[in-house]
């Protein structure tokens, strides 16, 4: 099985070309829907989300009112990091289990065909200098880059505020972090259709290849 770290900032279309990448024929996992897993009522995390952010922030079904939460968490970014502190070991462990999984599922392809192709898993990562704990589970890392202003219109036309989206963004790696630890970058400046022909065109380059071995870049470096 191969596994490609898809990083990019807010509104860079990371998840545009996440989609492309599925019609490829990758398997999709998204961080953020693991964050959602690690907030679950019953979650082990609530009671120190609570405790740092308000009870009023469970409602009393056990949901996470997570509009509120995030409001409190990106007023600053030692409330985001506190955030992080309590989220992301429950992440990375849920991140660890779902590729174990299929991993386990590979494997079981295989055994019933070994001319079964290779699995190739697809993360989207919001923040890639936060997952440096997790980057053993990536084969490569690749990223999108997209200018910020176009960034910034295409989050506010998504109803996003623009204040929000300025205190996010500054919370994010820079675009010099994301190109210091990939294989390889997508720029976003072109129209969906040919950013996506792109993509294509990489996916096939590496799929010809048979998924080989790419240099780890820069992996302990900081940016």
């Amino acid at each position: 099985m191969h596994v490609i770290y898809l990083a990019g900032g807010i509104a860079s279309g990371k998840s545009t070309i996440a989609r492309t990448m599925r019609e490829c024929g990758a398997v999709l996992v998204d961080l953020d829907e693991l964050s959602r897993e690690a907030l679950a009522p019953g979650s082990r995390i609530l009671p120190d989300i609570c405790r740092e952010f308000g009870d009023d922030v469970v409602r009393p079904d056990g949901t996470v009112n997570r509009r509120l939460l995030a409001a409190r968490a990106f007023a600053s970014l030692e409330r985001s990091v506190t955030l992080e502190e309590i989220e992301l070991p429950l992440i990375d462990e849920l991140l660890r289990a779902r590729i174990a999984a299929l991993r386990d599922e590979e494997a079981a392809e295989r055994e019933k065909d070994p001319a079964a192709p290779e699995r190739v898993v697809v993360v989207e990562v919001p923040l890639l200098d936060r997952m440096r704990g997790s980057f053993d589970m990536a084969d490569e890392i690749v990223s999108v880059v997209c200018p910020l202003n176009a960034r910034r219109v295409r989050a506010i036309q998504r109803g996003m505020d623009r204040g929000d989206f300025e205190r996010r963004r500054e919370q994010q790696p820079t675009e010099a972090y994301l190109r210091a630890h990939s294989s390889h970058v997508f720029n976003n400046i072109r129209t969906a259709d040919v950013m996506a022909d792109e993509v294509r065109a990489w996916w096939r380059e590496r799929e010809a290849s048979g998924w080989a071995p790419v240099p780890r870049r820069a992996r302990g470096a900081q940016a």
